[in-house]
């Protein structure tokens, strides 16, 4: 059984994958350039890299570990994602008929706050707990 060619084309400056192209389906012609040939295990890992582990690297599929700039930048945009739900999930308790009042009020308030200024925090981020 022949093994099948698996292209991948990717983004020059930052080694992401950018799409893949079969042997079957496309002619290495019509393969956008730059692009590297990938064995099945490679493709499988690439091709499930949600969270961009694996990248071209001086034209090689590898392993890419996140500089501490890049990680804080995608746990900052994650925190703020997180609090972006949180606080549309509460919006109904500080609502003008909301059945919430006195002193349970105040604490939505102040978890309402906490969220907003969970970006002020030095990381690792901890999301304030939801009063009851």
């Amino acid at each position: 059984m022949k093994k099948q060619k698996i292209w991948a084309n990717y983004d020059s400056q930052n080694g992401k994958y950018l799409g893949f192209y079969p042997e079957e389906q496309y002619s290495i012609e019509k393969v956008p350039i730059p692009y590297i040939e990938l064995n099945s295990e490679e493709w499988e890992q690439a091709y499930q890299n949600a969270q961009g582990v694996y990248r071209v690297i001086n034209g090689s599929h590898s392993l890419y570990v996140n500089t501490a700039e890049e990680q804080a930048a995608i746990d900052l945009r994650r925190i703020k994602s997180q609090r972006t739900i949180l606080l549309k999930e509460s919006d109904w308790v500080v609502l003008p008929h909301s059945p919430v009042t006195g002193s349970k009020l105040e604490e939505w308030v102040t978890y309402r706050q906490e969220l907003r200024d969970v970006t002020n925090q030095t990381p690792p981020y901890v999301l304030p707990t939801k009063p009851e």
